[in-house]
């Protein structure tokens, strides 16, 4: 026996001793997951002997698979560093390869199937009116296709199963059918396509088959949530008939179904090894060891109210806090800004451990504008900069104010030759540069004015253009992607929040605002400015953990968001506010808005399970909060 044996609790110990044979561990938050996974491997190799290089764990992310090998080779002193770790893409990537050794893979860009959907769908549209009607309403409807395409792929259905309340489902099998062949044309594949690649292959060469089994015995799985059922296929595959497949996971923290996870997957882990006449084993690590009893007991009461999902029973480490719940009521967004400024302000100290958690990138951006005015850094502040620095974002939105903001010498000069056009700077004489002043310096010479006259026309195409796409049409089609390759996840980042606006000269406003205050705050840095607090989304604070927590505009129509129809997407949104909640340790804070008599709001119905948190805490919980709920805020301390 080891000298070092884990001291884990009883789930645990049974998680990391498991052998052979499939396992899944349910591992709600806090639970020591990762805890699991590292000593598990370590006691494969060293309790049992198991050969290193045949251990394949995999992540869903780089980040997370970097982050548990340098956790393993820590607890083992670098000792087996023959461990595979990876994640899906690469995995399947690397078996692709064995199959195809000569043939160029050629993966294209999440920006060359934007362009081929945007292409494919405006030759539809000039026989489907329907069609260009919703490319006229906004840009996030070839985003919508790309995910259909992306969940149809994933979930090994064909274009006749496309959602029926997608807005293209009577056309969809055409622009499929369009996407393939084009995508044959450019001798290209898609992620999805890799993991179909990746099946085909295996079933097709038993040779290879018969390689991937011998090199890889025992299978690991992090955030099983997240899979989808072309990945569980492969995987079923690689494992053969010794089924050494362990996987980690909790069926209420599956927050990715715009990316095609199927949490069904988990819930049917049983049923698919009983068909094969196999008891998988089932282990729930039920002793969550972040959040103090309170904050775990309320986010049980609003996660049960899922149908779809494993009953169980997840207990606060007994040496644990109590913690604190706050439920608070504001009329108006402004009043609840305030209060969260005196919040923060009478908590400065323990600012780094402070998180707010929003369900959208606009609202993070709204909150970090507001408490930037008063004084309060943000960890949105140095990206805000970092953001700006960027001359690729620079162009961009110089390009965006001199089409929005009027026709500006500053702008005009800035992007006149961004990509170059040999257009001279003695063309912009006046504070405001006109077509007409351009076309008539260059008098005679119809080549220039020809370019002149292609610059103000896509000036114009990208003043009619929304927000996300007036920035993706500047991305591909002026080529500011191609000038800027380096700056492409800042660029990224840009179109990210841009369509998350339906106007350009708001967007232009707000990001105008935060890079003057980040201005500002760099002249002014001192030690006191290095305490930041952190706002996040729900979808980033998964993984994350704060002494205190507060998740303001709880909603209807904020979360669920007004885009959540279905009792799928639904129950997806709540699993979005169960795992914001569960990021808090010691204290809890929840805000919704009531609204004025004008504009009456609703709170989430996420809250009902729970609304007698806030009918103790009113004595007429219908009327909002005057400002009088802000003073037992400033009383919640992160400590």
């Amino acid at each position: 026996m080891r000298n070092n044996l884990p001291k884990g609790n009883a789930a645990q110990l049974m998680a990391i001793n498991h052998v052979d044979g499939p396992a899944m561990v349910l591992a709600g938050p806090g639970s020591g997951k990762t805890f699991v996974i590292v000593e598990r491997l370590r006691c494969l190799i060293e309790e049992h002997k198991i050969e290193p290089s045949s251990i394949l764990v995999i992540t869903f992310t780089k980040a997370a698979a970097l982050e548990m090998q340098h956790r393993f080779l820590k607890i083992t002193d670098s000792s087996y560093p023959d461990v595979n770790f990876g994640t899906f893409h690469s995995c399947f990537y690397q078996i692709i390869r064995w199959a195809n050794s000569k043939r160029k893979i050629d993966i294209a860009s999440e920006s060359f199937k934007y362009k081929l959907i945007s292409d494919i769908l405006h030759s539809l549209s000039v026989s489907d009116n329907r069609i260009k009607a919703e490319l006229e309403l906004g840009d996030d409807i070839v985003r919508d296709v790309i995910s259909e395409i992306s969940r149809i792929k994933n979930s090994g259905l064909s274009a006749a199963d496309c959602d029926k309340s997608f807005a293209f489902s009577s056309s969809f099998h055409l622009i499929i059918k369009k996407y393939s062949a084009l995508m044959d044309e450019f001798n290209k594949i898609d992620f999805d396509d890799m993991i179909l690649m990746c099946r085909d292959s295996l079933l097709n060469d038993g040779e290879l088959l018969r390689k991937c089994r011998e090199k890889y015995r025992f299978f690991l799985v992090d955030e099983y949530q997240d899979i989808n059922k072309m990945q569980f296929d492969v995987l079923s595959l690689l494992c053969g008939d010794e089924n050494n497949l362990f996987v980690v996971g909790d069926d209420d923290q599956s927050i990715y179904g715009f990316r095609g996870s199927d949490p069904g997957l988990m819930l049917g882990f049983n049923d698919f090894y009983a068909a094969k006449n196999i008891q998988p084993k089932i282990i729930n690590l039920n002793i969550n060891y972040r959040c103090g009893k309170k904050i775990l007991d309320c986010s049980k009461l609003v996660i049960e109210q899922n149908t779809e999902r494993f009953k169980k029973e997840i207990h606060a480490d007994k040496k644990g806090i109590d913690g604190k719940i706050l439920p608070l009521i504001y009329s108006t967004k402004e009043k609840e800004c305030e209060a969260l400024k005196r919040f923060l302000l009478a908590n400065m100290d323990d600012l780094s451990e402070i998180a707010i958690i929003c369900r959208t990138n606009a609202q993070c951006g709204q909150y970090a504008a507001f408490l930037k005015k008063n004084g309060i850094k943000t960890n949105l502040d140095d990206r805000k900069m970092a953001f700006y620095e960027c001359e690729g974002v620079r162009v961009l939105l110089s390009y965006l104010s001199f089409a929005y903001l009027g026709h500006k010498r500053e702008d005009y000069l800035k992007i006149i030759n961004k990509p170059l056009r040999f257009i001279t700077r003695e063309t912009a004489a006046k504070e405001n540069v006109s077509e007409g002043d351009v076309l008539r310096f260059y008098t005679g010479n119809l080549k220039m004015q020809r370019t002149a006259s292609m610059f103000f026309k896509q000036i114009n195409m990208i003043s009619h253009l929304r927000p996300g796409l007036a920035v993706r049409y500047l991305r591909k089609d002026i080529g500011i992607d191609k000038l800027y390759q380096k700056d492409m996840d800042k660029l990224d980042e840009l179109e990210k929040v841009a369509r998350e606006y339906v106007d350009v000269k708001k967007l232009l406003k707000d990001l105008n605002a935060l890079i003057d205050e980040s201005f500002e705050n760099k002249k002014k840095t001192s030690k006191k400015c290095e305490r930041t607090v952190n706002i996040i989304t729900m979808h980033g604070s998964k993984g994350l953990e704060y002494k205190a927590v507060w998740i303001p505009s709880i909603n209807e129509g904020i979360i669920p968001s007004r885009s959540a129809l279905t009792q799928k997407q639904i129950e997806e949104e709540r699993r979005m506010l169960y795992v914001a909640m569960t990021r808090a340790k010691q204290a809890l804070i929840m805000s919704y808005l009531a609204g004025t008599k004008e504009n009456p709001m609703l709170p989430s119905r996420f809250l009902r399970p729970i609304r007698s948190l806030w009918e103790e805490n009113y004595s007429s919980p219908s009327k909002p909060s005057s400002g009088s709920s802000t003073s037992s805020s400033n009383s919640t301390s992160s400590r």
